[in-house]
């Protein structure tokens, strides 16, 4: 099973459902890797608006 972006927040992962904000949309298709350890204080995830930890695509086609 391959990894796959979620369409909606950008958060990678391999399930049917995306965890950070349940929709079911994904693609395989998607570049760049962003590995978010601490949210609250980072710059690219204010730019992203991640608020959580985890794996993010940059660009998801």
């Amino acid at each position: 099973m391959s990894e796959k972006a979620c369409t909606s927040c950008h958060y990678i992962t391999k399930d049917n459902v995306c965890s950070r904000c349940k929709a079911t949309n994904f693609s395989e298709d998607f570049s760049g890797l962003v590995i978010m350890f601490d949210p609250e204080t980072s710059a690219i995830a204010k730019a992203m608006n991640i608020k959580e930890k985890g794996r993010y695509a940059l660009k998801v086609r």
